[in-house]
């Protein structure tokens, strides 16, 4: 009975089977697909990551300006009114919705020409910046405050508010101030690109009057 030779696998130039060669294109091509998938979810992961980490940094910067500016405010306008001599002094000669000035006479020369004596904030709206003016020029004091982001309201000795319908308070309104509410908003640009929502760093106080 004749025996039938086996026929022998396809040798290529290097020694291998062709076979094997084969099936170490398609592991090739399955490795390569899962690394280009890896990588794809890591550069994901990471954009992302780096992107929380940056948001964060700007919401935190923003709390800071807020927190810092009405730690200033409320100390500053609870000193108004301060007269070393005792003799009475107009304490606030001036409010409304988006400013307010303070005076007080710390050397106790009789007035409040010196410096840090007369305080006047204001918001500048073409700016959204709100200003301090110190006797001299307003100069910018937070940045950044979008329309309607700076905003003293005021209100008497029994909690009635004195807010008027103009932009002033009148002289009798003022010499009744007993309390001031402060709202500020400090608005930053999102780092994300992808992200069209603004961040927003919105607080307020209450300042009660010393010496009014």
């Amino acid at each position: 009975m004749e025996r039938r030779r086996a026929t022998p696998l396809a040798i290529d130039h290097a020694g291998a089977p062709l076979r094997q060669r084969g099936s170490s294109l398609i592991e090739l091509l399955a490795s390569m697909l899962f690394v280009s998938t890896l990588m794809a979810m890591s550069y994901t992961f990471a954009r992302a990551a780096l992107m929380s980490v940056r948001v964060q940094e700007v919401k935190s910067e923003a709390q800071a300006a807020t927190v810092m500016a009405l730690d200033v405010m409320t100390r500053e306008l609870r000193q108004a009114g301060f007269s070393a001599t005792g003799r009475p002094l107009a304490a606030i000669p001036a409010a409304g919705p988006f400013q307010v000035t303070v005076a007080a006479d710390f050397n106790a020369d009789g007035d409040s020409d010196d410096a840090n004596e007369l305080i006047a904030y204001s918001y500048d709206a073409a700016k959204q910046q709100l200003m301090r003016a110190t006797g001299g020029s307003p100069q910018p004091f937070v940045r950044n405050v979008p329309p309607g982001g700076a905003r003293f309201t005021f209100f008497d000795a029994a909690g009635n508010p004195l807010q008027t319908n103009t932009d002033a308070l009148t002289s009798d309104e003022c010499r009744r101030i007993h309390r001031i509410d402060i709202a500020l908003d400090v608005e930053l640009a999102n780092p994300d690109p992808q992200s069209h929502t603004v961040l927003v760093s919105r607080m307020s106080t209450s300042v009660s009057m010393r010496n009014q």
